[in-house]
């Protein structure tokens, strides 16, 4: 019988890897975008642009936003806004 065991723990180690997989997918996603979505509107405000890790990873979370008008708006403002500063420099 220890391959009936085998096959209910098997079973049960799928099935927390799938509420794993759910949960970063369906909540901690959601938290994320929510938060490069508040950021990106803080940058807009103070016309703030630059190469620094917060503005990359800001892009990056509204570029994959699916769904989301407001996340692509802000991300085109941030892009136009760097856009205006690279073109300022050279």
């Amino acid at each position: 019988m220890p391959s009936v065991q085998y096959l209910l723990l098997g079973i049960l180690l799928l099935l927390g890897i799938g509420a794993v997989i759910a949960f970063s997918y369906f909540v901690i996603r959601p938290l994320r975008i929510h938060w490069a979505i508040t950021e990106g509107r803080k940058m807009v405000a103070a016309r703030e642009s630059g190469q620094t890790w917060r503005h990359r990873n800001v892009c990056r979370m509204l570029a994959t936003a699916h769904n989301d008008l407001e996340a692509a708006d802000i991300w085109r403002q941030l892009k136009d806004i760097q856009e205006i500063n690279e073109n300022w420099v050279d």
